[in-house]
């Protein structure tokens, strides 16, 4: 069947050499990459909120070179109309990229499940859940730690309603299907009473390139060259999810043990300097000219940061909840050592051996620090075994195979069924989640957008 990609505008930027605004772009521009090989690929529908719409608005444009349909819609909106929306631009899109006739028989595809809700019935889905689920994640952390990870009480009730739709949809409609990149996400499907035979894994899509370009910001060259070990960490957003203060309190404890190393925290906008002024903050004046933190790097010079930092860096994920955790493996495949928390909550924890990983609080960091500086096999030793373990997993290779693989069986299940209305459930809230209105209460956090 012929795949149309269903993504939020703002996470499909103009070129791929741009930063990535979440680890899910990168995993949607391989599920395009992998369609447009098998010549599947009907283009791109990216959706935007606005609220002074009163009906869904389409326009078509290229962007990077693809041909996409642009949405603009807001959650008040008609079912229906929305899903008329959808509906027509996929039309047009098999239309433009020579599937001509074949709207009814091509496949969505949807990197999150903000849109599930709005699917048109005719035509089959597939879904892959990057975003965490709010019910999930409450079940592990407080309601007011919930509230301050989504952005708000609003906001993460706001993503609850229309998760819980799109869980409603994908239970009752036996032409949806889930294209699972984290088993984490997996058990909590098949908690909520997803059919397991609709559920097809794959690897994560995650290659490091032959030869990088040299980075460019001569002072974040100079601040990598200088360092005896270098401990670092790259995130799109410096959010509650990634827990950067972790990275931060773990690495000045292990300074003030003697492991004589720098702090480097890339994340955030360049010109937004706000959650990087608070972890700054926290590290002691004695030791603040050994911090340096920058805005988050376009693919290409995250890569050169990587290659840079082989010799001497530590690249560690102190995520609190991570569906999957694209950077750490793209640093591990890289040639980086990489330390990854050992929480069951960070999907990317099962690709690392026990060694690399540390118990998560800043005496577990400091004490892997440590281990890692005093190992006599060094570091760039320690990171190019670990590519070697990680690499016979995790490849590009692997994830087109997956993905083919279950395409396939999904095209087939949905052309042997037929579509069938999908019963619609009220969705309510869990008893933890704080009531509608609510706002956390710590001082100095910057609230984040909802993951939707």
């Amino acid at each position: 069947m012929a795949g149309i990609l269903v993504v939020n505008e703002r996470y499909f930027p103009d070129s791929e050499t741009e930063a990535a605004q979440v680890g899910a772009t990168s995993f949607t521009r391989s599920v395009l990459r992998c369609l447009q090989k098998a010549g599947l690929a009907a283009g791109v529908i990216l959706y935007k909120r606005d609220e002074s719409c009163e009906e869904p608005q389409l326009e078509f444009v290229q962007r990077s070179g693809v041909g996409c349909a642009l949405l603009r819609f807001n959650f008040e909106m008609s079912t229906d109309a929305v899903s008329q929306a959808i509906a027509t631009a996929a039309a047009q899109l098999c239309a433009d990229h020579g599937f001509r006739g074949q709207a009814g028989q091509a496949m969505l595809y949807y990197q999150t499940d903000a849109l599930l809700g709005f699917h048109p019935q005719e035509l089959a889905c597939c879904v892959t859940h990057h975003g965490p689920f709010v019910h999930d994640f409450v079940e592990m952390f407080s309601a007011r730690d919930t509230a301050r990870a989504f952005g708000d009480a609003d906001k993460a009730l706001h993503l609850f309603k229309h998760q819980e739709l799109g869980l409603n949809r994908v239970r009752a409609n036996g032409r949806m299907f889930v294209l699972q990149h984290s088993w984490l996400q997996r058990e909590y499907l098949l908690g909520r009473g997803v059919d397991e035979q609709r559920i097809r894994a794959v690897r994560p899509p995650i290659t490091a390139p032959e030869v990088p370009e040299p980075l460019h910001d001569q002072r974040l060259a100079a601040f990598v060259d200088g360092a005896e070990l270098l401990v670092f960490t790259a995130v799109a957003r410096l959010d509650y999810f990634k827990n950067v203060e972790l990275l931060v309190s773990g690495a000045v404890q292990a300074r003030k043990r003697g492991v004589p190393l720098r702090i480097l925290v890339v994340g955030d906008r360049p010109d937004d300097h706000g959650a990087r002024e608070v972890l700054r903050a926290r590290v002691p004046d004695e030791h603040r000219s050994e911090f340096l933190a920058v805005g988050k790097l376009p693919g290409p010079q995250l890569h050169a940061l990587f290659q840079q930092a082989r010799p001497n860096g530590v690249f560690v994920c102190p995520s609190r909840y991570e569906t999957l955790g694209i950077t750490p493996l793209e640093a591990a495949l890289s040639g980086v050592c990489t330390l990854m928390v050992d929480s069951p909550a960070v999907e990317a924890r099962r690709f690392f051996p026990a060694a690399h990983r540390f118990l998560p609080s800043a005496d577990g960091l400091a004490e892997a620090l440590g281990q890692v500086y005093a190992d006599p096999a060094g570091v760039e030793q320690l990171g190019k075994e670990l590519r070697e373990t990680i690499a016979a997993e995790v490849s590009e290779e692997n994830f087109e195979r997956d993905t083919l693989s279950a395409w396939q069986d999904f095209s087939r299940a949905a052309q042997s069924r037929t579509p069938r209305v999908a019963v619609r459930q009220p969705a309510r809230p869990p008893a933890r989640l704080p009531a509608q209105g609510t706002r956390p209460t710590d001082q100095g956090s910057t609230p984040t957008p909802a993951r939707t």
